[in-house]
């Protein structure tokens, strides 16, 4: 136990605290308020707070735990929802009294528990599982290597169901485990992604999709969109489990997710979406450092449960909150600062958080994933600020939102020009035998686009009738990729999610349009009759239908622009186009 010899915000300072350790958990006060080492100084330790310090005195006793902070690991986990010490918000007051503990797990409900494995086993083997909800068996793990012994039956997550005989002690086993937060989970290899996430965005999986194990930045400012567009991916994401982090985001924003994730039905199962969902919630007026403690929980969990072989989807919003929670604790410990007045390994901290995402080999031989997304708010919408570019160095996807499509409710706000995907070159997607013209269409596509921006320059310059029909065709062309394809209607119950065939299909009509109009176009057809009414608006419509629709469209536009002649291959379209 030591005595508080400074108070500075969030940042306590002590002394007498024998054998204090880096990131050891500390109980601060009469309260017990939860905190860390940061920095040890001598016989002097410097402390961070997670929670308000209003009340705190001058030798004040401070006690060390001994461990560092950790995440409390076992079934329940899934449609809990913590704030970022881990306390369950459900189980809790609405009004969160300083110094509150409370188990993150449910201690007496019961879990009917299956032997795996006993006997010799390695660390990391599964050797129990329980069923967690309809559709995830709960896996647990040897904590150590040794010789096992199980009893399979009814427990709750602290009783003790067998025992681990090492061989320098024997552990008593429970389904609830400890692991520090900021410590990687281990496993036996980490692969290159190479599967797609399908998140049912257009813009998305076919412009700039993400691997699962990928990880991806979001940035935008003020209203752009940020937020709805990580919801419906945590909606609709072809993942296992989804680990929602909200780092310092409004409570209004946060009060959103827990009031309509319940009620939302999972496309896969047909369940409530919490039945595959963890919610981290801390609201902007929780204690600052609070926030980064939240990060490193929820990336803590993602890893257990990919351990598991499970694919998972962390979406952190926002690390610029988190950001800034790194800037104002440098600032009390009076670190020199950096660009912006952020420390200058801000960088290395945003690294050693998304270098956690990866597609590996367990060490109970099972491939699982973790995914990771990041919403990033510069001030103003400049991505030009310290932590947009921190975070573009180490992320392979960035999806630029764009403020002046938001304000047009061009949803998503993706900006298709500023935006990339590094990801398109290594997905085995473009392998597949149904898909092997996808990079084709794709490229041809975002060419059109880029040649839209060009030819924007020269219509203001000469005006729309000084250009060429066929610009003035690109031109159109474009105009219906992006309202009809890179756009979606959030609300209506087709549009909302695409599949990926769908989005192949939908791709293909509009190379089909474009190449045969240009056929059309040198054969003297007159412009106003490759633009037919009737014909773009069953372009238009295509993602209000049924993709068993397309097949008719496809001949309608073939007729309607080449007349009745031999079905053209698509492949010698793309040739002619190149």
């Amino acid at each position: 136990m030591g005595k508080i010899t400074r108070i500075a915000g969030h940042i306590i300072e002590a002394k007498d605290l024998e054998n204090a350790k880096m990131n050891s958990k500390v109980l601060i006060g009469k309260q017990k308020l939860i905190g860390e080492i940061i920095k040890l100084e001598n016989k002097k330790a410097i402390i961070q707070a997670f929670e308000d310090t209003d009340g705190l005195k001058i030798n004040d006793p401070i006690t060390s735990v001994g461990t560092q902070i950790t995440a409390t690991l076992g079934p329940g986990l899934i449609g809990s929802i913590f704030d970022g010490l881990q306390r369950p918000l459900k189980d809790m007051d609405p009004f969160i009294e300083k110094g509150i503990s409370k188990d993150p797990l449910n201690q007496k409900k019961t879990w009917t528990l299956k032997k795996i494995k006993d006997g010799k086993v390695n660390k990391g083997d599964i050797i129990a599982e329980v069923q967690e909800t309809d559709n995830i068996t709960h896996k647990i793990f040897a904590t150590d290597t040794g010789t096992a012994k199980l009893k399979p039956g009814d427990y709750t997550v602290k009783d003790i169901f067998g025992t681990l005989k090492t061989k320098e002690k024997t552990i008593k086993l429970t389904m609830q485990t400890q692991w520090p937060v900021y410590t990687k989970r281990p496993f036996k290899e980490k692969y290159t992604p190479k599967s797609t996430l399908i998140t049912g965005q257009r813009v998305i999986d076919t412009m700039f999709p993400i691997a699962k194990g990928g990880c991806a930045a979001i940035p935008g400012g003020f209203g752009c969109g940020k937020t709805i567009t990580t919801q419906t991916i945590a909606k609709f994401a072809d993942a296992d489990i989804v680990i929602m982090a909200l780092v310092g985001e409004r409570g209004n924003e946060c009060a959103d997710v827990l009031s309509s994730f319940p009620d939302i039905k999972d496309k896969k199962t047909g369940k409530s979406i919490m039945e595959r969902s963890i919610i981290i919630a801390n609201t902007s007026n929780m204690p600052v450092s609070a926030r980064i403690s939240s990060i490193y929980l929820a990336t803590t969990i993602g890893e257990y449960y990919r351990d598991m072989g499970l694919n998972v989807l962390l979406i952190a919003d926002s690390t610029s909150r988190w950001a800034e929670a790194v800037r104002e604790i440098s600032g009390m410990l009076e670190e020199m600062p950096g660009d912006e007045g952020y420390p200058a390994y801000l960088a290395s901290k945003i690294t050693s958080f998304y270098e956690r995402s990866g597609i590996v080999k367990t060490l109970n031989d099972k491939n699982g994933s973790l995914t990771i997304m990041g919403t990033v708010s510069p001030p103003g919408g400049d991505f030009s600020e310290p932590v947009v570019q921190a975070t573009k160095s180490i992320t392979r996807c960035f999806w630029a939102l764009r403020s002046d499509l938001a304000y047009m409710r061009h949803y998503p706000a993706i900006d298709w020009i500023e935006s990339y995907s590094h990801y398109t070159d290594d997905l085995k997607i473009k392998n597949d035998d149904n898909y092997d013209d996808w990079s084709e269409l794709r490229d041809l596509l975002m060419s059109i686009l880029q040649e839209e921006k060009e030819l924007e320059k020269i219509v203001r310059l000469v005006g729309y009738e000084g250009l060429e029909d066929k610009d003035k065709f690109l031109l159109k062309v474009a105009e219906l990729f992006r309202e009809n394809f890179l756009q979606q209607n959030a609300f209506h119950t087709i549009d909302m999610y695409c599949t990926f065939d769908k989005q192949y299909e939908m791709l293909k009509i509009f190379a089909i349009y474009y190449e045969m109009g240009l056929i059309a176009l040198e054969h003297d057809k007159e412009l106003k009759d490759i633009l037919d009414a009737d014909l773009i608006e069953n372009i238009a419509g295509m993602k209000f239908e049924k993709r068993d629709e397309f097949g008719a469209l496809s001949r309608k536009i073939e007729e309607t622009l080449l007349g009745k002649k031999d079905k053209i291959d698509l492949d010698d379209l793309l040739d002619k186009g190149e």
